[in-house]
């Protein structure tokens, strides 16, 4: 029943992000032709802030995945009902406090941001929009996490290609009769807030009934003492992967915070594809945790570990090596200083992934403390070396900077972390994980080579192409030969 549950999530999770991708990136070309690069570019500016604000979320989201998930895996419905009334009174007030922000912001926006007089209003509306919309959407963030805890991703899926296929057909609608940005931003919003009306019925269906307002102090004390540790990592990760353009722009150039940014493009759709593999095995671990079906957990770590890093690994490993004509073709020879860099930062994403199964039942098992103290040491050190580095390197000592703490202090201390609460001995962690996986990873390297060695194609189209053969060919050999007959019979379960 898990392997069939994890399954589905994985399934639907990556049939919905592949559609949402395609769907955006259909959409930005035709809405930018019809609005001009500088009514789109304010109304990315609006979005930046709403953005920011989802800090607010303090954790909270997190945990509530988490605390539901284990309350249903106890039968305990009563304690899931307290924590679910807590959090969406606790995302109520938030609301408001965003709302209020974003409505200060539409009448001072004009003394932060540099824009000319006929965007003025235009900026002021969108910020208009978004503080009423916040006031019915960060309540209704709580009944998405609660859909998660519950492990219901193929529901959360389903909607979200339905309500995003919409925002595209109301796109070409509005674009094209002329009605503007602000429209487009009213219907994004409203249809948002109609798929968290859903959610809460489908959750009401469980037998869960809001109360309003709810102050529990145990709860909120409960909440809290979890998620703030988390709220303090999201912070700290956001030193790591964005304060760099920051060191950049200040000891090399404006410039080169551009050609630095291709490869964090790159990094960043690997961290995307990480987190859509590792998000749902977190609330399976959750309801293990409620159960105390800590031997389940241990073989939840070492396969999911298995089979995540046989599929990611060889993927990084061969846009390693075609990141230099990837670069050339899609940006250009002006940004051939950025391919080095690039291939750094995605370098450290092959450790990240070993992590993510295990780093996910660290917060399921509540250890977020002891967590967050290697982030803080990662991001010091992080921030250290890529002041020192930068001033010799440029933008290669940035990347190195952040990778170096990765790989060589944030890695081992994880990984001993995870072993230690497990349980495991590192012996029996890379026997069954990694010894054959390796084998794996040096195919891919020789097929890389092997298959730009024959071919080197002149645009993108064709570049995507040769790697997806590359990559369809290596997984191949490893599902054929690294795996057993009941492991490749487990996964074929899965993923049907």
């Amino acid at each position: 029943m898990i392997k069939k549950t994890i399954g589905k999530n994985l399934k639907y999770s990556a049939l919905s992000q592949g559609l949402i991708f395609l769907l955006n990136f259909i959409l930005f070309p035709f809405i930018v032709s019809h609005v001009g690069k500088e009514i789109y570019g304010a109304y990315l500016l609006v979005m930046t802030f709403t953005g920011y604000l989802g800090i607010f979320d303090f954790g909270v989201g997190s945990a509530l995945i988490k605390y539901v998930a284990e309350a249903f895996g106890r039968q305990n419905i009563a304690e899931a009902k307290k924590v679910i009334n807590s959090s969406f009174t606790f995302y109520f007030f938030i609301g408001i406090l965003s709302s209020l922000i974003l409505l200060a912001l539409s009448f001072s926006f004009d003394s932060i941001l540099n824009t000319g007089p006929v965007h003025k209003i235009f900026i002021q509306r969108l910020f208009w929009v978004a503080a009423a919309s916040s006031l019915f959407i960060w309540p209704g963030r709580t009944f998405d996490s609660v859909l998660q805890g519950l492990q219901k991703y193929d529901v959360i899926s389903i909607f979200n290609s339905i309500f995003s296929a919409f925002v595209a057909i109301a796109a070409y609608v509005i674009f094209s009769r002329g009605m503007g940005m602000g429209w487009f931003l009213a219907v994004s919003y409203i249809c948002i807030a109609i798929k968290y009306v859903i959610f809460y019925f489908i959750v009401r269906n469980k037998g869960i009934v809001i109360s309003f307002p709810y102050f529990d102090r145990a709860i909120f004390s409960k909440i809290f003492s979890f998620s703030i540790f988390l709220f303090f990592s999201n912070i700290v990760g956001l030193i790591i992967f964005n304060f760099d353009n920051f060191v950049i722009g200040a000891f090399v150039s404006v410039s080169a915070v551009t050609v630095y940014g291709v490869g964090y493009i790159f990094q960043n759709g690997f961290r995307s594809i990480n987190s859509l593999l590792g998000g749902p095995l977190f609330p399976v671990g959750s309801d293990m945790e409620g159960r105390n079906e800590i031997e389940k957990q241990k073989i939840l770590f070492l396969k999911g570990t298995k089979y995540m890093t046989l599929f990611f690994v060889p993927l990084i490993i061969i846009t390693l090596f075609f990141t230099e004509i990837i670069i050339n073709n899609w940006m250009g020879g002006e940004f051939q200083e950025g391919v080095l860099p690039a291939q750094i930062l995605m370098f450290f994403w092959i450790f990240n992934n070993t992590l993510e199964v295990g780093s996910g039942l660290l917060v399921a098992k509540g250890y977020v403390k002891e967590r967050f103290k290697f982030d803080v040491l990662n991001a010091v050190f992080n921030l250290s070396l890529s002041l020192i580095l930068v001033r010799y390197f440029g933008i290669l000592g940035v990347a190195l900077g952040t990778t170096i703490p990765m790989v060589l202090i944030y890695f081992p201390l994880v990984l001993s972390l995870i072993l230690k609460v497990l349980g495991l001995r590192f012996s029996e962690f890379f026997n069954f994980t990694l010894k054959k996986n390796i084998l794996v990873y040096f195919f891919s390297i020789a097929a890389s080579l092997f298959s730009m060695y024959l071919y080197q194609p002149s645009n993108l189209l064709f570049i995507a192409i040769e790697m997806f053969i590359v990559y369809f060919i290596v997984i191949l050999v490893g599902f054929t030969f690294t795996l057993s007959k009941a492991e490749r019979q487990e996964l074929l379960n899965m993923v049907r």
